[in-house]
């Protein structure tokens, strides 16, 4: 008979640059990540116990870092997974009983990164744009390849930060804008793929790991494609490109009329994306958490209604989880 092992939930910190782990341990009275999709910020909440006055406040703007995984457990993979770096954003004591919480966002989006200024960019692609900006911000550039080739005519900015200019290309072309691992990419939305172009592995989640799920058919106007308007002012041609459809209804479509036909084909694109992937979303709770969840990740699941499982799947958010009950997770599934 295989003797079983009890599920260890494992974490490592360091703050200031010195390990914090063994301090933590004992302390440790709830710890929560949630790692977010596109220019949004993840962030990280510690709080610890800190009855015995003895715990020192970390200063503002302290660099984190944080692993998590499992000691050991018959029920799940042990060892540890990089989560990143944090900046230390807040902190606060409170009792009783004493308690100090800390907050943090990632250390790789920068107070820089989302300052407003004024500049233009002209005749350059997006893979060229993107590693304009990323030389700024001492950041690896990491544009799809599928995207880099894309021409960028002219593209301003009027009082808009870094962060927002790629936020906004993304939603134009459907991808997602972030920094991660101090490497800023640009990648297609669901299609599974890093920055660089090479495909994620695939998130398996079965029933019996969830201790809650939901599943929702929210938009089924997807089917039906989008449209978008353009009026080139060089030649005067004025038109409509579409992508998707097929399905009944009406297209959606883009409001801004757009300045030549590729502008608006790719509006197009982006906007049949948005609308097939808002045709159907999952939230699980995973009652052993795993540290290898992150957003992006291509993920299938089995076990639930037949549509729920013939669906492939995209993580949007994960919210890891970890204290006195144990390291969970919960799940935000975006339909591709």
């Amino acid at each position: 008979m295989i003797e079983r092992r009890a599920n260890i939930p494992d974490f490592a910190l360091s703050v200031g640059g010195v390990d914090f782990t063994v301090k933590a341990r004992p302390r440790l009275v709830s710890l929560s990540l949630t790692e977010k999709r596109g220019g949004e910020a993840d962030e990280l909440e510690l709080v610890l116990d800190d009855s015995d006055g003895k715990l020192a406040l970390p200063a503002k703007d302290a660099l984190i870092t944080l692993q998590l995984g499992w000691l050991q457990g018959s029920d799940v993979a042990p060892g540890l997974v990089d989560k990143g770096r944090f900046t230390v954003d807040e902190v606060s004591w409170e009792g009783p009983p004493d308690v100090v919480t800390i907050r943090a966002r990632s250390a790789d989006l920068t107070a820089a990164f989302r300052q407003r200024k004024e500049a233009a960019h002209k005749e350059t692609t997006l893979g060229a744009l993107v590693a304009k900006v990323a030389a700024a911000h001492g950041l690896a550039p990491r544009c799809a390849p599928s995207l880099a080739g894309i021409a960028v005519a002219v593209i301003e900015q009027h009082r808009e930060s870094d962060m927002a200019l790629l936020r906004r290309l993304g939603a134009e072309h459907d991808a997602i804008a972030t920094v991660k691992d101090r490497a800023l990419i640009l990648a297609p939305i669901g299609a599974g793929t890093s920055g660089g172009g090479k495909a994620l592995p695939t998130l398996t989640i079965t029933r019996a790991e969830c201790s809650r799920y939901r599943y929702e058919e929210v938009d089924r106007s997807g089917e039906a494609g989008a449209e978008a308007r353009y009026h080139d002012v060089d030649t005067g041609e004025r038109g409509t490109a579409t992508a998707g459809g097929g399905g009944k209804g009406a297209p959606r479509r883009v409001r801004k009329v757009h300045h030549s036909k590729a502008a608006a084909e790719a509006a197009a694109k982006a906007e049949a994306g948005r609308a097939k992937r808002a045709e159907a979303k999952m939230t699980l709770t995973l009652a052993l958490g795993r540290a290898d969840c992150y957003p992006e990740r291509p993920a299938r699941v089995s076990g639930f209604k037949p549509p729920a499982d013939a669906r492939s799947w995209t993580v949007a958010q994960v919210t890891h989880r970890l204290g006195n009950a144990g390291y969970s997770c919960d799940l935000e599934l975006e339909g591709v």
